[in-house]
């Protein structure tokens, strides 16, 4: 059986919000604890973050990258390294709207036989940071990342590569981000 954890990748630099994503206060507290709710029940729960200031959530463990600077590929690839599972739903700390039912598809849908599952929205555009990766995805990974290779997309090219539809009972806000001061505004008006 393949053992799941849950990876809460928070590791950015926020630089377009001014402050960090995860400690906005959204709903009934921060943001990086309402999305850390979703991993509940897995055998492991990481948080990769780079910056001290971010809070552990409950029931995590902390990883930093080992390739700073290099985006969340670095932040997959250090839990990856550090992990005991086979494999690690994601979940990126700026999406509101990221939820345990969506990290349980995640996990239900993930074939152990595939590098990776990514997200796909109704228009067919790829969402990398809530997806699946197994531990044979490191070594493509740490390639990359030595070579300056940051892309999430380029990395995949060449894995097998599982692609997943969000199923109907999912809302397609699921894929909402907060990357701006306006994106968190349009986003409490919308609640």
């Amino acid at each position: 059986m393949t053992k799941l954890g849950f990876l809460l990748l928070s590791g950015g630099q926020s630089r377009r919000m001014g402050t960090h994503k995860a400690l906005l206060e959204i709903g009934e507290g921060m943001l990086l604890d309402t999305i850390a709710k979703a991993g509940e029940g897995f055998d492991e729960q990481i948080l990769s973050a780079n910056d001290p200031a971010i809070p552990t959530p409950a029931g995590f463990v902390r990883c930093a990258d080992v390739y700073p600077g290099c985006g969340p590929m670095a932040g997959i690839h250090a839990a990856l390294a550090m992990t005991a599972c086979d494999a690690l739903v994601t979940a990126p700390c700026d999406a509101p709207n990221y939820s345990a039912e969506l990290a349980r598809y995640l996990a239900e849908q993930y074939d152990p036989a595939c590098d990776a599952l990514i997200l796909m929205d109704e228009t067919g555009r790829a969402h990398p940071l809530m997806g699946v990766y197994g531990r044979h995805c490191l070594p493509v990974m740490d390639a990359h990342l030595r070579e300056g290779r940051y892309k999430m997309m380029g990395m995949l090219e060449g894995m097998r590569l599982q692609k997943l539809m969000l199923p109907a009972q999912l809302s397609q806000h699921v894929f909402d981000n907060l990357n701006t001061p306006q994106d968190v505004t349009a986003y409490r008006e919308r609640v």
